[in-house]
């Protein structure tokens, strides 16, 4: 079972009693109890929550204004005074679980940073309430790789069992990725995109291979002069020449026809950081792998 009851009541305020409240004090009892015979009570704000998450185009301003309530009637003794504790878990869980998923949604890494903690800390009080755990953790996971804290990854990692870690895909999928990711093998990650085990990880990838992009492009501009459109979406990992010209405009690349020109400082001549030939080959070998899974 779980003794949250007691965590929460150690987390609410104290409140001095008096024997004869002067009139003033009677006064502000009887407004705030009338207030809260009008508030929306706990259950309600919950059931509203899901009822929102549940819905397939999320509203995420929406959601966030029911958590803030949720959070705000969670430090009111009187709003979870009469819920049972079987029913003051599952709110909890709820709040934050979701609060860390909306923060995924939104793409605000600080708010993730933020919500991640008190959702695993709430797994460890309440294991019963933990089915949930490894997809939080494999996106804590994610979260802290797409952020390159890999002693951070590597500590979180030691406290998975080594069976889940290879068996469970919320979270091998970041082992592999961090493998793939230490080897070069850049393809890998984006054919791991098509395989995610949740949407929510596909936020992370895309910061990793926006990062493994800049580090290609990097390389590419101290490599070449002259380069076709069609082999830089190769190397980039782009399905399109679309969108390799679009990256091409935010690098403030020089294009002429199909191809893009590169000026390179003849003074100037450190080694380009990653192998561009060895990108192309297994650019296309994984391409083909591709093919082969769709």
């Amino acid at each position: 079972t779980c003794a949250f009851r007691a965590l929460a009541a150690n987390r609410l305020p104290q409140l001095k009693s008096t024997s004869r409240p002067c009139p003033r004090t009677r006064d502000l009892f009887l407004i705030t109890f009338t207030q809260r015979a009008t508030m929306v009570s706990l259950p309600q704000m919950h059931k509203t929550l899901l009822a929102e998450w549940s819905k397939e185009q999320r509203n995420t301003s929406t959601i966030d204004q029911v958590l803030k309530q949720i959070g705000e009637a969670l430090f009111d003794p009187a709003a979870v005074a009469s819920l049972d504790t079987n029913a003051l878990t599952t709110i909890y869980k709820d709040y934050y679980e979701i609060s860390a998923l909306v923060s995924v949604l939104k793409n605000d890494m600080v708010a993730f940073d933020d919500a991640i903690p008190p959702v695993l800390s709430f797994y460890e009080q309440c294991p019963s309430a933990a089915e949930n755990k490894y997809l939080m953790v494999g996106l804590n996971l994610m979260f802290l790789l797409a952020s390159n804290r890999l002693s951070d990854f590597h500590m979180m990692l030691e406290s998975v069992p080594q069976n889940i870690q290879s068996g469970n895909p919320y979270i091998s999928t970041p082992v592999r990725l961090e493998q793939s990711l230490m080897e070069g093998a850049y393809n890998k990650v984006v054919l791991t995109e098509k395989t995610i085990p949740s949407q929510f990880y596909s936020v992370f990838i895309r910061i990793m291979m926006d990062a493994v992009r800049s580090d290609i492009a990097a390389s590419i501009e101290k490599s070449f002069k002259l380069l076709s459109a069609r082999d830089a979406a190769n190397m980039l990992l782009f399905e399109t020449e679309a969108q390799v010209n679009e990256f091409a405009k935010q690098r403030k690349w020089k294009s002429d026809r199909d191809c893009f020109i590169f000026e390179t400082d003849p003074t100037h001549h450190e080694k380009p950081t990653l192998d561009t030939a060895r990108i192309a080959k297994q650019t296309i070998f994984y391409a083909k792998q591709l093919e082969m899974i769709v």
